[in-house]
C-alpha cells in the first residue's frame, strides 16, 4: 500500500510533459526544462564556502552555488579548465572611488621624511571585492623642489604601494631625477610622474596607499614637495583654482580588469 500513496505524492509534485519537469505545478512552463512554482518557499542550491566551491574539480560553466563566504550566488562564467566564478548580485565600482586628487602637498628634506616610506597625503582608499579580482591601480604624483643657491639641484625619490599595511614590492618605481637648474629659495612644478600597477585580490577589504622615499639630494637642492599646485610654474595664469588642482595634484586611480 505504501509505493501506491508514493507514487501519487510524485505524480502530483512532479509533472513530466515532453522531458519537462514541473514542481508544484502540472503545466511547466514551455520553455523551460524545470519550473517549479511555490507561494511560500524557494529554491535552496548547495551552500558552501568560497574555499569548498573554489575546490569543485571541473565546475560546469554556468553551474551555481551560495557562497557563504562573499554572502552571493555565484555562477562559473570561465570554463571547467578554468572556472571564474562571479557573485550575481555584485557590484564592481559601487565601492571603489573615481579618481582621487590630492588638495594636500607633501615636504621632504634632510631634516624631515629623509631616508624613510611616507604616506602621500590623500592617495588612499579602502574597497571592498566580493570575488577575486584582478585589478589596475594607477597613481601620478607631481614633485618640484628649492634650492638652497643658485646652482643645479637634484633629489632622487622613489615610490611604492601599500596594501593592507604592507608595502609590496612588486610594484615599487624609480621617479626621474627630480631636477632643479639656478633658482633659488623658489618651488617650481619639474617632473609629472604616473605610474601603473596591476594585481590579483581575493574577495575582501582592501586598504591601499602611496607611499614616497626620498633617498639622496645633490647639488643645491634642500627640499622637495610633492603636489599640490607647486606655488611657481610657468603657464599657470589665467587657470582657475580647480583647473590648478586637477592639473598639478597627486592622484590615485583604481580600476577593475
Amino acid at each position: 500500500m505504501k509505493k501506491p500513496i508514493l507514487i501519487f505524492m510524485l505524480l502530483y509534485f512532479v509533472s513530466i510533459t515532453y522531458a519537462q519537469v514541473g514542481i508544484g505545478t502540472t503545466t511547466p512552463q514551455s520553455s523551460s526544462m524545470l519550473d517549479v512554482e511555490s507561494t511560500n518557499k524557494g529554491v535552496l542550491l548547495p551552500r558552501m564556502t568560497n574555499s569548498q566551491k573554489n575546490s569543485i574539480s571541473n565546475p560546469a560553466t554556468g553551474l551555481m552555488v551560495y557562497d557563504i563566504t562573499n554572502k552571493c550566488t555565484s555562477v562559473n562564467i570561465g570554463t571547467p579548465a578554468s572556472p571564474n566564478w562571479e557573485c550575481l548580485n555584485k557590484t564592481d565600482n559601487a565601492t571603489i572611488p573615481t579618481v582621487i586628487i590630492s588638495d594636500s602637498s607633501l615636504k621632504l628634506s634632510e631634516t624631515l621624511n629623509f631616508n624613510q616610506w611616507v604616506n602621500v597625503p590623500d592617495l588612499n582608499t579602502t574597497f571592498t571585492i566580493l570575488e577575486d579580482e584582478y585589478i589596475k591601480i594607477s597613481w601620478t604624483l607631481f614633485s618640484g623642489q628649492t634650492n638652497s643657491i643658485d646652482e643645479d639641484g637634484f633629489a632622487q625619490m622613489f615610490t611604492i604601494l601599500e596594501v593592507n599595511g604592507v608595502k609590496d614590492d612588486s610594484s615599487s618605481n624609480y621617479l626621474p631625477m627630480v631636477h632643479n637648474t639656478g633658482e633659488t629659495g623658489s618651488s617650481y612644478l619639474m617632473n609629472t610622474s604616473t605610474f601603473t600597477h596591476a594585481m590579483n585580490l581575493s574577495a575582501g577589504t582592501y586598504t591601499i596607499r602611496v607611499k614616497v622615499y626620498l633617498s639622496a639630494f645633490m647639488g643645491s637642492t634642500d627640499e622637495v614637495e610633492l603636489g599640490s599646485r607647486i606655488n611657481y610654474w610657468s603657464g599657470r595664469s589665467g587657470l582657475t583654482n580647480q583647473q590648478m588642482l586637477n592639473s598639478t595634484s597627486n592622484k590615485l586611480l583604481i580600476t577593475f580588469l
